[in-house]
């Protein structure tokens, strides 16, 4: 029976794969992130940043086959993110180790970062054979360690490229699509239109996005097909999109006008916006999810700033034989229709 540990089972990657392997016959996960989950029986709360918290899971990972590493740990600059994330990737593979678990495969979850495509402009479509840019950056010292390690430990890896993951999830804040309906909805409460909050460069390029049900689907296919051993794999929904197309439907989604683009700093001016949604929340009879439990505006600040066309090419993954492909317009407007039943948003 093959049996997963899923490092950072609380974010959207991690939450929503667990809830895949759970409906998929034969599969048993156990997640592992630093937040406790009490209700979880097979959660683990640990800092894997922690060489000793991390062995002190091997008596509980002894039948583990497949690794996957959905985590993201904050560093205090580039280098030292580069350094707790590596840790976490050596310190996952020590406790396996430990636990003389019979691994198999262990797939990693990382972006279009690997192309530096926060840096800057950087060559489009990109392609997983591209040089690397100037270090650090994490996602290339995780890869180096499973690179090194597989020769000794006799398991094959996967690293999944995905870009700007869309889908349901809270108390991460770094979901686009819920962050952008709280601000559908705060604008709406304020009797505002509905202004592209962004430069008007990134109003107009070319966008993708990946959503979370597909690459998990991808995480699945990368864990147990042959094809995909020892390789890395750009994965999105399989187009591109430009805001200025999309906005005008998120706007008629909220039955909202739309503004023009007006760029600005949302972690600036949303700062004190919290008694605002906390009236929406009122207003619609939403669960009671605080704004900072939903939006974290820095990260969309980040997003907006990238003013350059971000596209992968996903030849690759295709001619491996993962060829799904989603209509990036509308599961935007289906992952919004979501959080609306799920009372999240009005």
């Amino acid at each position: 029976m093959p049996q997963a540990l899923i490092v950072g089972d609380v974010g959207i990657v991690g939450a929503n794969m667990r809830k895949l392997l759970a409906a998929t016959p034969g599969w048993h996960s156990i997640g592992v992130s630093r937040r406790a989950l009490p209700e979880d029986p097979d959660h683990i709360a640990a800092d894997l940043t922690d060489r000793s918290a991390a062995l002190a899971m091997a008596p509980k990972l002894g039948g583990i086959t497949h690794l996957f590493v959905c985590a993201r740990v904050p560093g205090k600059n580039p280098s030292d993110e580069a350094r707790v994330n590596r840790l976490l990737m050596e310190h996952s593979l020590d406790a396996l180790a430990a636990a003389k678990a019979p691994l198999q495969r262990v797939v990693l979850v990382h972006g279009t970062k690997w192309y530096g495509s926060h840096l800057g402009p950087y060559r489009v479509p990109a392609k997983e054979d591209h040089p690397r840019h100037m270090p650090p950056n994490f996602y290339h010292d995780q890869q180096d360690v499973a690179e090194a390690r597989c020769r000794q430990g006799g398991w094959t890896w996967c690293a999944l490229r995905p870009h700007t993951v869309w889908g349901f999830s809270t108390g991460t804040g770094n979901n686009l699509i819920m962050l952008l309906a709280v601000y559908a909805a705060l604008s709406k409460q304020l009797g505002l239109p509905l202004c592209f909050p962004g430069p008007a460069a990134t109003w107009s390029k070319f966008s993708q996005s990946t959503h979370v049900d597909l690459l998990n689907r991808a995480m699945l296919w990368a864990a147990i097909a042959p094809e995909a051993a020892n390789a890395a794999f750009n994965v999105t929904n399989g187009d591109v999109f430009r805001w200025c197309d999309l906005w005008p439907r998120v706007a008629a989604f909220f039955d909202m006008s739309t503004g023009p683009v007006q760029t600005l700093s949302l972690a600036t001016m949303m700062a004190d916006k919290a008694p605002v949604w906390d009236a929406v929340v009122a207003k619609h009879g939403l669960q009671p999810y605080s704004m900072a439990d939903l939006a974290g505006w820095a990260y969309g600040d980040g997003l907006m700033a990238n003013t350059w066309d971000d596209v992968s090419s996903t030849v690759k993954i295709r001619q491996a034989g993962f060829a799904e492909a989603i209509d990036s317009e509308e599961i935007f407007l289906q992952s919004m229709a979501e959080l609306r039943r799920n009372r999240i948003i009005p």
